[in-house]
């Protein structure tokens, strides 16, 4: 199911800017457009997109380039999240292995601990 589009129009309305603001986000590459079936406008996550654009300029005061900035310093956060959380992932799959693999040997991991050289 795909979701629906709001066009510039209706979002420039209910944010309380004007559309030729927001052609100027998608010309700076803040935001972007996606046209459907002939229809031109935002989906719901380029539209919270939009939402934090207005917020940080209107509502904070941060001019194009510093929320220019915001949005890859929060681009790169999720990014590195997302790269933590597939890190502890793959480390407590390899904690598990190691106890699986212990105990099918018959040891506990504090008998293995205590011939660990280090």
């Amino acid at each position: 199911m795909s979701q629906p589009i709001y066009s510039r129009e209706e979002v420039a309305s209910r944010l309380a800017v004007s559309p030729q603001l927001l052609l100027r986000y998608e010309q700076r590459g803040l935001i972007r457009s996606v046209t459907i079936d002939g229809a031109t406008g935002y989906d719901p996550p380029e539209i919270r997109r939009i939402w934090r654009v207005v917020t940080y300029q209107r509502d904070l005061g941060v001019n194009l380039a510093g929320v220019e900035a915001i949005l890859r310093l929060r681009e790169r956060i999720e990014e590195l999240h997302h790269h933590f959380h597939q890190f502890s992932l793959d480390l407590r799959a390899a904690v598990d292995e190691r106890e699986r693999l212990e105990s099918l040997l018959g040891r506990d991991s504090a008998e293995a601990e205590s011939e660990d050289p280090r």
